[in-house]
């Protein structure tokens, strides 16, 4: 049977409210005909009594130096607690549900404590599972090292694991979750009409995430890309199709405009991602746009940089936000914005 990945961010997992709506995904793909395979972060954020925050916040409150093992040996508890509560939520709509920590699924890591890499899975005990018709839900951003010591993954660990355990899996897809509906060609907050895209190349993808775009970790795309696991970007909270990141680009001339603020003595950092499929024959004609649209607009670039799919400008930080809405205006005229 085919397998689906599904990964629910930390305010996908930390309410009632929340969990209901992600039953609803994995019910929708149980209906479907796929098995089934969760990954779950840590319930909520700072402050929330189980987050990850919080919780090291808890070992730190002991006074003395913090030794990284135990660091991770707390931190991994948000992520579990997080899966044995949801893995409960899901058998109490009559669906058989086994929750799974990163090292009872088979997660193989490297001994770096607080930022391991997963060098292998064994993908048996989730498919014994599966075989038996449960949902498996696996608390993400974990493993074991071959000592058989707990190690954290670091930054978008959660999404790291559901790729990887993707590719593992020989899944169809993996679907990531979140509180947005997909990758915006730029932050929503600056420009609240930028479109979300239908679709993104991995390499797209992961220019946008290591410019500053947070909906998803570098980590994760380059897994992606290794195993060649498309994945969706999708919000928990609606039904819609999310942005599709694999080895089609989408249709507009740029994929995205990611700015990184105060990166050095009061500068930020604006990047602006090529279409891969017009990126090589027309990256100098649109670092050349992108050069007039913020000269027009008065914008002063202290450095800037040519890629081979980006360009990048360090701006003046008072700057910064003029400078992406100089640039979405210049590639997105009024009838583009609904487009995607």
């Amino acid at each position: 049977m085919a397998i689906i990945v599904q990964k629910f961010g930390g305010t996908s997992v930390k309410s009632p409210e929340s969990r209901k709506a992600a039953l609803k995904h994995i019910i929708r793909a149980k209906e479907e005909g796929f098995d089934v395979v969760v990954v779950v972060s840590a319930m909520g954020r700072k402050g929330d009594p189980y987050a990850t925050d919080t919780l090291i916040q808890l070992l730190e409150s002991q006074g003395g130096p913090v030794c990284p093992k135990k660091k991770d040996l707390i931190m991994a508890c948000g992520e579990i607690i997080s899966s044995a509560i949801m893995a409960a939520y899901i058998e109490s709509a009559g669906i058989p549900a086994e929750a799974m920590t990163g090292f009872q699924a088979g997660i193989l890591t490297t001994g770096e404590f607080g930022n391991a890499d997963i060098i292998n899975v064994n993908p048996e005990p989730i498919l014994e599972k599966l075989k038996e018709g449960r949902v498996v839900v696996v608390a993400g951003f974990q493993g074991q090292t071959e000592k058989g010591e707990i190690t954290t993954l670091g930054r978008g660990g959660s999404d790291t694991t559901a790729v990887v355990l993707g590719g593992y899996l020989k899944a169809d897809v993996v679907d990531i979750y979140t509180d947005v509906p997909g990758v915006a060609v730029t932050d929503p907050r600056i420009i609240p009409e930028a479109p979300f895209l239908s679709r993104i190349s991995f390499k797209e993808m992961l220019t946008m995430a290591e410019s500053g775009a947070k909906v998803i970790h570098p980590r994760a795309v380059k897994a992606a890309m290794n195993f060649n696991m498309p994945f969706r970007i999708k919000s928990t909270f609606d039904d819609g199709d999310g942005t599709l990141v694999g080895q089609m680009g989408n249709e507009f001339p740029i994929s995205g405009i990611s700015l990184q603020k105060n990166i050095f003595e009061g500068l930020s950092g604006v990047s602006v991602v090529y279409n891969e499929s017009d990126a090589a024959v027309n990256s100098r004609a649109i670092s050349r746009k992108i050069e007039s649209l913020l000269a027009g607009g008065n914008i002063p670039i202290r450095e800037r940089k040519t890629l081979s799919n980006c360009f990048y400008a360090a701006i003046p930080q008072e700057y910064a936000e003029l400078a992406v809405r100089a640039i979405f205006d210049g590639f997105f005229p009024e009838e583009a914005k609904e487009v995607g």
